[in-house]
């Protein structure tokens, strides 16, 4: 993604988060399978705090890059919705609202093709509150990677991840249809949420 300062970042992202909530059809949220879910005291007492997360999904148009937008307007033009065309869409950018997400974790984003085949896997080590190191390790990725600090808006972390759309596989192939997401915390063997958007001609 771009280098942003950080200031115009954390507007762009509220401007993003209020576009792109709910955008995806999601399931309900479910518990993290192991080792993402804070403690916290509360009357005394240790509960576990589940973590829970959303997903919503916004588009870039090609026509946004001509006449030498700028990065602000580019970011302002982010279009919501739940199907897409792959005549005009450039980018796809999906958001991860978490709550009660603390600390460093690695995210999974596992992305479906409409025929159910798995077109992408991506792993991104994410932080809340500063709570990491610049790079980290990932299983299965040689070398180091970036952490991904989440950003705040209101009672949400939110996480984002770039899915280009453009000059892709996709569109020399115009797989459109149906595509799914699932998004996996830490060494969780099952979604913690799903989410399906659509493309077409």
């Amino acid at each position: 993604m771009h280098a942003m300062n950080t200031g115009s970042s954390m507007i762009r992202l509220l401007l993003l988060g209020m576009l792109a909530w709910g955008a995806l059809t999601i399931g309900e949220p479910g518990p993290v399978r192991a080792g993402a879910s804070p403690w916290h005291n509360d009357h005394g007492l240790r509960v576990r705090k589940t973590v829970r997360a959303r997903l919503g999904v916004a588009g870039t148009d090609m026509s946004d890059l001509v006449g030498g937008r700028s990065l602000g307007n580019l970011w302002g033009s982010l279009r919501t919705g739940s199907s897409f065309s792959v005549s005009t869409v450039r980018d796809l950018y999906l958001y991860v609202y978490w709550t009660n997400l603390s600390g460093e974790h690695l995210m999974t984003l596992l992305i479906y093709g409409p025929d159910g085949q798995l077109y992408q896997r991506r792993v991104v080590p994410i932080a809340t509150d500063g709570q990491s190191s610049s790079t980290r390790q990932v299983p299965g990725i040689e070398g180091v990677v970036d952490v991904q600090p989440t950003r705040p808006y209101g009672k949400y972390d939110v996480s984002t991840l770039q899915l280009p759309i453009a000059g892709t596989w996709i569109t020399r192939h115009r797989l459109l249809g149906t595509w799914r997401v699932d998004l996996l915390l830490d060494d969780a063997s099952s979604p913690l949420v799903s989410g399906t958007f659509s493309l077409r001609e």
